[in-house]
Protein backbone atom coordinates (compact mmCIF):
# COMPACT_ATOMS: atom_id res chain seq x y z
CA UNK A 1 0.00 0.00 0.00
CA UNK A 2 1.56 3.13 -1.28
CA UNK A 3 1.50 6.88 0.19
CA UNK A 4 2.46 10.27 -0.59
CA UNK A 5 3.41 11.79 2.52
CA UNK A 6 2.34 15.40 2.59
CA UNK A 7 5.12 17.83 3.82
CA UNK A 8 3.94 19.70 6.95
CA UNK A 9 5.35 23.28 5.42
CA UNK A 10 2.73 22.49 2.44
CA UNK A 11 -0.22 22.54 4.74
CA UNK A 12 -2.36 25.73 5.43
CA UNK A 13 -0.59 27.97 7.85
CA UNK A 14 -3.48 26.86 10.70
CA UNK A 15 -3.10 23.54 10.24
CA UNK A 16 1.13 23.46 11.13
CA UNK A 17 2.26 21.84 14.15
CA UNK A 18 3.70 24.93 16.62
CA UNK A 19 6.90 22.97 17.60
CA UNK A 20 10.13 24.38 16.22
CA UNK A 21 12.62 22.35 15.57
CA UNK A 22 14.80 22.47 18.72
CA UNK A 23 11.61 22.09 20.52
CA UNK A 24 11.12 18.78 18.57
CA UNK A 25 14.42 17.25 17.93
CA UNK A 26 15.54 17.57 21.57
CA UNK A 27 12.12 16.46 22.94
CA UNK A 28 11.90 13.50 20.54
CA UNK A 29 16.05 12.46 21.52
CA UNK A 30 14.56 12.80 25.27
CA UNK A 31 11.55 11.14 24.98
CA UNK A 32 13.88 8.03 23.51
CA UNK A 33 15.83 7.33 26.06
CA UNK A 34 13.21 8.26 28.74
CA UNK A 35 10.98 4.94 27.79
CA UNK A 36 13.99 2.61 29.41
CA UNK A 37 13.91 5.12 32.66
CA UNK A 38 11.63 7.16 34.72
CA UNK A 39 10.46 9.69 33.17
CA UNK A 40 11.52 13.70 34.42
CA UNK A 41 10.52 17.31 33.77
CA UNK A 42 12.33 18.47 30.72
CA UNK A 43 11.88 22.25 29.33
CA UNK A 44 13.54 23.34 25.98
CA UNK A 45 14.12 27.07 25.67
CA UNK A 46 15.75 27.80 22.55
CA UNK A 47 15.23 30.18 19.30
CA UNK A 48 13.87 29.39 16.49
CA UNK A 49 16.55 28.16 13.73
CA UNK A 50 14.80 26.42 10.79
CA UNK A 51 11.34 25.43 10.18
CA UNK A 52 10.34 21.61 11.83
CA UNK A 53 10.20 19.29 9.06
CA UNK A 54 8.06 16.29 9.57
CA UNK A 55 5.40 14.62 7.42
CA UNK A 56 1.59 13.95 7.54
CA UNK A 57 0.05 10.54 6.91
CA UNK A 58 -3.03 11.11 5.07
CA UNK A 59 -6.19 8.28 5.56
CA UNK A 60 -9.57 8.04 6.83
CA UNK A 61 -10.81 6.36 10.14
CA UNK A 62 -14.06 4.54 10.51
CA UNK A 63 -17.15 3.85 8.61
CA UNK A 64 -18.59 7.00 7.26
CA UNK A 65 -14.72 7.93 7.21
CA UNK A 66 -13.56 10.44 8.91
CA UNK A 67 -9.51 12.25 7.17
CA UNK A 68 -7.05 12.41 9.59
CA UNK A 69 -3.19 13.55 9.00
CA UNK A 70 -0.55 11.77 11.31
CA UNK A 71 2.69 12.17 11.84
CA UNK A 72 4.78 9.10 10.62
CA UNK A 73 7.27 7.73 13.75
CA UNK A 74 9.16 4.80 13.80
CA UNK A 75 10.15 5.51 17.17
CA UNK A 76 6.58 4.56 18.84
CA UNK A 77 4.41 1.63 18.06
CA UNK A 78 1.14 2.98 18.48
CA UNK A 79 -1.40 4.72 15.77
CA UNK A 80 -3.53 7.40 18.49
CA UNK A 81 -5.82 9.63 16.75
CA UNK A 82 -7.79 12.73 18.65
CA UNK A 83 -11.52 11.39 19.67
CA UNK A 84 -14.72 12.96 21.25
CA UNK A 85 -15.05 13.75 23.84
CA UNK A 86 -11.98 15.99 24.33
CA UNK A 87 -10.92 16.81 27.88
CA UNK A 88 -10.73 20.47 26.04
CA UNK A 89 -14.18 21.83 24.42
CA UNK A 90 -13.55 21.13 20.80
CA UNK A 91 -16.96 18.88 20.15
CA UNK A 92 -17.73 21.69 17.46
CA UNK A 93 -14.41 20.66 15.49
CA UNK A 94 -15.69 18.56 12.83
CA UNK A 95 -12.46 16.54 11.77
CA UNK A 96 -12.01 15.54 15.39
CA UNK A 97 -13.27 11.69 14.65
CA UNK A 98 -16.42 10.63 16.66
CA UNK A 99 -16.80 6.69 17.71
CA UNK A 100 -20.30 7.14 18.05
CA UNK A 101 -20.90 8.08 15.02
CA UNK A 102 -19.27 4.97 13.40
CA UNK A 103 -20.48 1.58 12.66
CA UNK A 104 -17.25 -0.24 12.81
CA UNK A 105 -14.83 1.31 15.79
CA UNK A 106 -14.85 -1.43 18.91
CA UNK A 107 -13.58 -0.51 21.95
CA UNK A 108 -10.66 -3.23 23.28
CA UNK A 109 -11.29 -4.94 26.53
CA UNK A 110 -8.95 -5.92 29.26
CA UNK A 111 -8.49 -9.67 28.07
CA UNK A 112 -8.03 -8.28 24.39
CA UNK A 113 -4.46 -9.61 23.23
CA UNK A 114 -3.50 -6.06 22.18
CA UNK A 115 -4.25 -4.55 25.53
CA UNK A 116 -1.06 -5.49 27.72
CA UNK A 117 1.18 -4.11 24.44
CA UNK A 118 -0.25 -0.64 24.67
CA UNK A 119 1.70 2.24 26.13
CA UNK A 120 1.18 2.98 29.71
CA UNK A 121 -1.86 0.51 29.71
CA UNK A 122 -4.17 0.09 32.34
CA UNK A 123 -7.83 -1.87 32.98
CA UNK A 124 -10.67 0.47 34.50
CA UNK A 125 -12.20 -2.91 35.59
CA UNK A 126 -15.79 -0.70 36.00
CA UNK A 127 -16.61 -0.70 32.49
CA UNK A 128 -13.55 -3.46 30.98
CA UNK A 129 -12.02 -0.88 28.98
CA UNK A 130 -8.35 -0.84 28.47
CA UNK A 131 -6.51 2.59 28.79
CA UNK A 132 -3.61 4.06 27.18
CA UNK A 133 -1.18 6.47 27.99
CA UNK A 134 1.25 7.84 25.38
CA UNK A 135 4.15 10.07 26.72
CA UNK A 136 6.16 12.65 24.77
CA UNK A 137 8.52 14.80 26.56
CA UNK A 138 7.56 17.97 24.44
CA UNK A 139 3.69 17.40 25.77
CA UNK A 140 2.24 16.33 22.83
CA UNK A 141 1.37 12.85 23.89
CA UNK A 142 -2.08 11.26 24.25
CA UNK A 143 -4.68 9.69 26.85
CA UNK A 144 -7.37 7.58 25.72
CA UNK A 145 -8.93 4.27 25.41
CA UNK A 146 -7.19 1.38 23.40
CA UNK A 147 -10.00 0.35 20.70
CA UNK A 148 -10.15 -1.06 16.80
CA UNK A 149 -11.25 0.31 13.78
CA UNK A 150 -10.85 0.33 9.80
CA UNK A 151 -8.64 2.33 7.92
CA UNK A 152 -9.39 3.82 4.01
CA UNK A 153 -5.97 4.92 2.23
CA UNK A 154 -6.36 6.43 -1.17
CA UNK A 155 -3.22 5.59 -2.87
CA UNK A 156 -1.06 7.42 -5.62
CA UNK A 157 -3.15 6.12 -8.66
CA UNK A 158 -6.08 6.46 -7.09
CA UNK A 159 -7.28 3.17 -5.84
CA UNK A 160 -8.75 3.12 -2.33
CA UNK A 161 -7.88 0.50 0.35
CA UNK A 162 -9.95 -0.60 3.06
CA UNK A 163 -8.32 -2.81 5.78
CA UNK A 164 -9.62 -5.19 8.52
CA UNK A 165 -9.97 -3.66 11.67
CA UNK A 166 -6.56 -2.59 13.45
CA UNK A 167 -5.51 -1.50 17.21
CA UNK A 168 -5.24 2.44 18.01
CA UNK A 169 -5.85 4.65 20.68
CA UNK A 170 -8.82 7.06 20.64
CA UNK A 171 -7.27 10.19 22.37
CA UNK A 172 -9.17 11.71 24.49
CA UNK A 173 -6.33 13.94 26.29
CA UNK A 174 -3.75 14.99 23.65
CA UNK A 175 -1.70 17.36 24.95
CA UNK A 176 -0.56 21.23 23.37
CA UNK A 177 -1.40 19.98 20.10
CA UNK A 178 -4.84 19.23 20.26
CA UNK A 179 -5.79 22.24 18.72
CA UNK A 180 -4.02 21.75 15.50
CA UNK A 181 -5.63 20.28 12.02
CA UNK A 182 -2.62 17.31 12.57
CA UNK A 183 -4.37 14.78 14.56
CA UNK A 184 -2.23 12.10 15.77
CA UNK A 185 0.63 10.42 15.61
CA UNK A 186 1.37 6.45 13.42
CA UNK A 187 3.58 4.70 15.47
CA UNK A 188 5.53 2.08 12.85
CA UNK A 189 7.65 0.89 15.93
CA UNK A 190 7.79 -3.21 16.73
CA UNK A 191 5.42 -3.83 19.09
CA UNK A 192 2.40 -5.36 18.07
CA UNK A 193 0.12 -2.78 17.91
CA UNK A 194 1.83 -0.84 15.52
CA UNK A 195 0.34 -0.52 11.68
CA UNK A 196 4.08 -2.00 10.65
CA UNK A 197 3.54 -5.18 11.78
CA UNK A 198 -0.86 -5.02 11.64
CA UNK A 199 -0.61 -4.24 8.04
CA UNK A 200 2.14 -6.94 6.75
CA UNK A 201 6.35 -7.32 7.57
CA UNK A 202 7.55 -4.63 5.68
CA UNK A 203 7.75 -1.34 5.38
CA UNK A 204 9.41 1.50 3.48
CA UNK A 205 10.16 5.49 3.31
CA UNK A 206 11.40 8.08 0.89
CA UNK A 207 12.57 11.46 1.92
CA UNK A 208 13.70 14.06 -0.42
CA UNK A 209 14.52 17.59 0.03
CA UNK A 210 13.35 18.94 3.50
CA UNK A 211 14.03 22.19 2.47
CA UNK A 212 11.38 21.91 -0.57
CA UNK A 213 7.70 21.87 0.50
CA UNK A 214 7.02 21.22 -3.14
CA UNK A 215 8.70 18.19 -3.52
CA UNK A 216 5.63 15.52 -3.81
CA UNK A 217 7.74 11.83 -4.21
CA UNK A 218 8.00 12.22 -0.46
CA UNK A 219 5.93 8.41 -0.06
CA UNK A 220 5.47 5.70 2.80
CA UNK A 221 4.74 2.02 1.43
CA UNK A 222 2.77 -0.43 4.37
CA UNK A 223 2.98 -3.80 3.61
CA UNK A 224 4.74 -6.91 1.34
CA UNK A 225 4.70 -4.03 -1.83
CA UNK A 226 7.48 -1.88 0.39
CA UNK A 227 10.55 -0.69 -1.63
CA UNK A 228 13.05 -3.06 -0.31
CA UNK A 229 16.49 -1.69 -2.38
CA UNK A 230 20.21 -1.43 -1.39
CA UNK A 231 22.38 -2.72 1.05
CA UNK A 232 21.00 -4.67 4.00
CA UNK A 233 22.12 -4.01 7.80
CA UNK A 234 20.42 -5.95 10.41
CA UNK A 235 18.75 -4.60 13.56
CA UNK A 236 17.65 -5.79 16.76
CA UNK A 237 14.47 -4.81 18.81
CA UNK A 238 14.09 -3.45 22.30
CA UNK A 239 11.01 -2.02 23.69
CA UNK A 240 9.76 -1.86 20.15
CA UNK A 241 12.72 0.27 19.09
CA UNK A 242 15.05 -1.03 15.89
CA UNK A 243 18.65 -0.29 16.95
CA UNK A 244 21.72 -0.63 14.53
CA UNK A 245 24.87 -1.42 14.52
CA UNK A 246 27.02 1.49 13.32
CA UNK A 247 30.36 0.75 12.42
CA UNK A 248 32.25 4.00 11.79
CA UNK A 249 31.78 7.74 10.25
CA UNK A 250 34.14 8.71 7.81
CA UNK A 251 34.25 12.60 6.38
CA UNK A 252 35.97 12.23 2.83
CA UNK A 253 38.48 9.88 2.94
CA UNK A 254 39.42 9.90 6.47
CA UNK A 255 38.04 7.82 8.62
CA UNK A 256 37.08 9.08 12.35
CA UNK A 257 38.76 7.70 15.26
CA UNK A 258 35.89 6.65 16.61
CA UNK A 259 35.61 2.72 18.55
CA UNK A 260 33.12 0.48 17.25
CA UNK A 261 32.27 0.17 20.93
CA UNK A 262 31.18 3.69 20.89
CA UNK A 263 27.64 2.38 18.86
CA UNK A 264 27.27 -0.91 20.31
CA UNK A 265 23.88 -1.57 22.34
CA UNK A 266 24.89 -2.91 25.89
CA UNK A 267 22.23 -1.33 28.00
CA UNK A 268 20.05 1.63 28.95
CA UNK A 269 20.89 5.11 27.61
CA UNK A 270 23.22 3.38 24.65
CA UNK A 271 23.05 2.24 20.37
CA UNK A 272 21.87 3.64 17.62
CA UNK A 273 18.49 4.04 15.86
CA UNK A 274 17.31 5.80 12.41
CA UNK A 275 14.40 8.00 13.86
CA UNK A 276 11.92 9.69 11.28
CA UNK A 277 10.28 11.87 14.18
CA UNK A 278 13.53 13.80 14.57
CA UNK A 279 15.00 16.03 12.43
CA UNK A 280 18.68 16.53 13.49
CA UNK A 281 21.26 13.72 14.36
CA UNK A 282 22.07 13.31 18.01
CA UNK A 283 25.67 11.75 17.97
CA UNK A 284 27.03 9.84 21.09
CA UNK A 285 29.86 11.94 22.86
CA UNK A 286 32.85 10.53 22.06
CA UNK A 287 31.71 10.30 18.17
CA UNK A 288 30.35 14.38 17.98
CA UNK A 289 33.79 15.46 19.56
CA UNK A 290 35.67 13.62 16.34
CA UNK A 291 33.19 14.66 13.79
CA UNK A 292 33.14 18.22 15.61
CA UNK A 293 36.82 18.87 15.38
CA UNK A 294 37.47 17.29 11.79
CA UNK A 295 34.56 20.05 10.75
CA UNK A 296 36.08 22.51 12.41
CA UNK A 297 39.49 21.71 11.01
CA UNK A 298 37.99 22.17 7.91
CA UNK A 299 35.80 25.53 8.29
CA UNK A 300 37.94 27.33 10.78
CA UNK A 301 40.90 28.50 8.65
CA UNK A 302 38.11 29.75 6.49
CA UNK A 303 35.40 31.20 8.18
CA UNK A 304 33.91 32.95 11.03
CA UNK A 305 32.69 30.98 13.72
CA UNK A 306 29.29 31.86 15.22
CA UNK A 307 28.71 31.57 18.46
CA UNK A 308 25.34 29.93 19.66
CA UNK A 309 24.77 27.99 22.53
CA UNK A 310 25.77 24.22 22.05
CA UNK A 311 25.70 24.08 18.22
CA UNK A 312 28.69 24.80 15.66
CA UNK A 313 27.83 27.53 13.31
CA UNK A 314 29.61 29.79 10.97
CA UNK A 315 28.87 32.75 9.53
CA UNK A 316 28.74 32.60 5.90
CA UNK A 317 26.32 31.50 3.01
CA UNK A 318 25.71 27.43 2.84
CA UNK A 319 25.60 27.83 -1.18
CA UNK A 320 28.82 29.67 -0.80
CA UNK A 321 31.06 27.95 1.42
CA UNK A 322 30.25 24.84 1.75
CA UNK A 323 30.83 24.34 -1.81
CA UNK A 324 33.13 21.04 -2.03
CA UNK A 325 33.12 20.13 1.31
CA UNK A 326 33.64 16.60 1.80
CA UNK A 327 30.86 13.84 2.57
CA UNK A 328 30.54 12.41 5.32
CA UNK A 329 29.31 9.41 5.88
CA UNK A 330 27.91 6.54 8.23
CA UNK A 331 28.43 3.15 7.54
CA UNK A 332 26.58 0.17 9.27
CA UNK A 333 27.44 -3.52 10.13
CA UNK A 334 26.83 -5.57 6.15
CA UNK A 335 27.91 -2.55 4.26
CA UNK A 336 24.60 -0.29 4.32
CA UNK A 337 25.08 3.31 4.26
CA UNK A 338 24.30 6.94 4.42
CA UNK A 339 25.90 9.45 2.80
CA UNK A 340 25.63 12.90 3.71
CA UNK A 341 26.18 15.98 1.63
CA UNK A 342 26.66 19.31 2.99
CA UNK A 343 22.64 20.40 2.66
CA UNK A 344 22.60 16.95 5.22
CA UNK A 345 24.83 18.19 7.51
CA UNK A 346 24.31 21.66 7.89
CA UNK A 347 21.31 24.42 7.86
CA UNK A 348 20.49 27.81 7.60
CA UNK A 349 19.55 29.71 10.16
CA UNK A 350 16.24 31.64 9.18
CA UNK A 351 15.30 33.87 11.60
CA UNK A 352 14.77 37.41 9.87
CA UNK A 353 16.62 40.32 10.92
CA UNK A 354 18.28 38.10 13.50
CA UNK A 355 20.61 35.48 12.02
CA UNK A 356 21.84 37.01 8.99
CA UNK A 357 23.88 34.41 6.59
CA UNK A 358 24.58 31.66 9.86
CA UNK A 359 24.86 28.65 9.07
CA UNK A 360 24.73 25.17 11.52
CA UNK A 361 26.08 21.20 11.88
CA UNK A 362 22.90 19.75 11.76
CA UNK A 363 24.80 17.01 14.34
CA UNK A 364 24.50 17.73 18.24
CA UNK A 365 25.63 16.25 21.22
CA UNK A 366 23.89 13.66 23.33
CA UNK A 367 25.44 15.04 26.01
CA UNK A 368 23.03 18.36 26.04
CA UNK A 369 20.75 16.33 28.08
CA UNK A 370 23.16 15.25 30.62
CA UNK A 371 26.45 13.06 30.97
CA UNK A 372 24.09 9.67 31.09
CA UNK A 373 22.98 9.85 27.43
CA UNK A 374 26.85 10.36 25.87
CA UNK A 375 26.63 6.76 24.59
CA UNK A 376 23.14 7.27 22.24
CA UNK A 377 22.59 7.85 18.83
CA UNK A 378 19.74 9.03 17.13
CA UNK A 379 19.95 9.36 13.85
CA UNK A 380 17.39 12.18 12.06
CA UNK A 381 15.61 12.85 8.57
CA UNK A 382 18.37 15.11 8.27
CA UNK A 383 20.89 12.67 7.13
CA UNK A 384 18.24 10.60 5.64
CA UNK A 385 17.18 13.09 2.89
CA UNK A 386 17.05 11.60 -0.71
CA UNK A 387 17.12 7.95 1.03
CA UNK A 388 14.86 4.79 0.56
CA UNK A 389 15.06 3.24 4.42
CA UNK A 390 13.01 -0.21 4.28
CA UNK A 391 12.15 -2.51 6.99
CA UNK A 392 11.79 -6.14 6.99
CA UNK A 393 10.60 -6.83 10.25
CA UNK A 394 10.89 -10.57 9.33
CA UNK A 395 14.45 -10.79 8.42
CA UNK A 396 14.84 -7.79 11.22
CA UNK A 397 17.29 -5.82 8.24
CA UNK A 398 17.02 -2.23 7.37
CA UNK A 399 17.88 -1.40 3.54
CA UNK A 400 19.29 1.78 2.31
CA UNK A 401 18.96 3.08 -0.73
CA UNK A 402 20.70 6.67 -1.92
CA UNK A 403 17.66 7.57 -4.62
CA UNK A 404 15.69 10.33 -5.99
CA UNK A 405 11.72 9.45 -4.47
CA UNK A 406 10.61 10.35 -8.03
CA UNK A 407 12.39 7.23 -9.26
CA UNK A 408 11.01 4.63 -7.42
CA UNK A 409 7.93 4.29 -9.55
CA UNK A 410 10.84 2.49 -12.25
CA UNK A 411 11.03 -0.15 -8.96
CA UNK A 412 8.08 -0.48 -7.82
CA UNK A 413 5.97 -3.62 -8.80
CA UNK A 414 3.29 -2.97 -11.46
Amino acid sequence: MVMKLIHRESMPQKARVPLTPQDSSSARFKHLIDKELSSSDFQVNVQQAIKTSMFYVNFSIGQPPRPQFTIMDTGSSLLWIKCLPCSKDYSSDHKTYNPLLSSTYVECSCSDPFCKHAPNAQCRTSSNKCLYEQVYINGGGSKGVLAKERLTFTTPNGNTVLTSPVPFGCGHENGEQSESDFTGIMGLGAQPTSLALQLGSKFSYCIGDLANKNYGYNQLVLGEDADVLGDPTPFKIENGIYYMNLEGISVGDKQLNIEPVVFTRRGARTGVILDSGTLYTWLADRAYRELHNEVRSILDTQLQRFWFRDLLCYHGRMSEELIGFPVVTFRFSGGAELAMEANSMFYAMTEPGVYQNVFCMAVRPTTVHGGEYKDFTAIGLMAQQYYNVAYDLREKNVYLQRIDCVLLDDYSPS
